[in-house]
């Protein structure tokens, strides 16, 4: 009786997340979103892919791409590193316009911990992880676990053998395209 309850609740909150309030917002299949997480996007870009999971309080203010199976917890917030511009001699930070050309791009399976901030332009390799409360400004490659401000490589999930024989197991299962296996050359 729950499990039917809780999936009836998170189609009431799709429809109005995705149908009512960002209906700019294309998204895959079995999304989880909480009620109050907030976007927005200066190109009105933002993808969601299949089964993916956002916490509470998330912010997304650039143009986001998200992959299959991401979970991303509470407070996780997405930036235009160049929202406003300071750079421009001769005119105040009021005056000088957003940075709209970039965004984030979150490749499938990863998982992005509570409070993180993602700066934009930036790539988040498949498999990695990004712990809680990290600055991430810099493009993390696959399977990788990412930590501190700003955020760096503190290790690998799985050794590069590890890494293939995943892969081979995910491809067979039909949960990964052979095209987008990791090459290990």
């Amino acid at each position: 009786m729950n499990r039917i309850l809780s999936k009836i609740a998170n189609k009431v909150r799709n429809f109005i997340i995705f149908r009512i309030r960002y209906p700019w917002i294309r998204y895959g299949k079995d999304i989880h979103c909480k009620l109050n997480v907030s976007f927005w996007s200066p190109n009105r870009h933002i993808f969601l892919g299949d089964h993916v999971f956002i916490n509470s309080g998330c912010i997304f203010y650039c143009d986001t791409e998200i992959g299959n199976k991401v979970l991303i917890a509470q407070r996780v917030t997405f930036l235009n590193s160049k929202e406003h511009r300071f750079d421009i001699v001769g005119k105040m930070m009021w005056d000088t316009g957003r940075g709209s050309e970039e965004k984030i791009i979150i490749d499938d399976d990863v998982w992005i911990g509570a409070g993180a901030i993602i700066l934009s332009p930036v790539y988040i390799g498949r498999g990695s992880v990004i712990a809680a409360g990290s600055v991430v400004k810099s493009d993390i490659p696959p399977y990788a676990i990412v930590a501190g401000v700003p955020s760096k490589v503190i290790r690998m999930r799985f050794s590069q053998k590890e890494i293939e024989e995943h892969e081979k197991l995910l491809v067979e299962s039909g949960e990964l395209p052979e095209q987008k296996k990791i090459s290990s050359d």
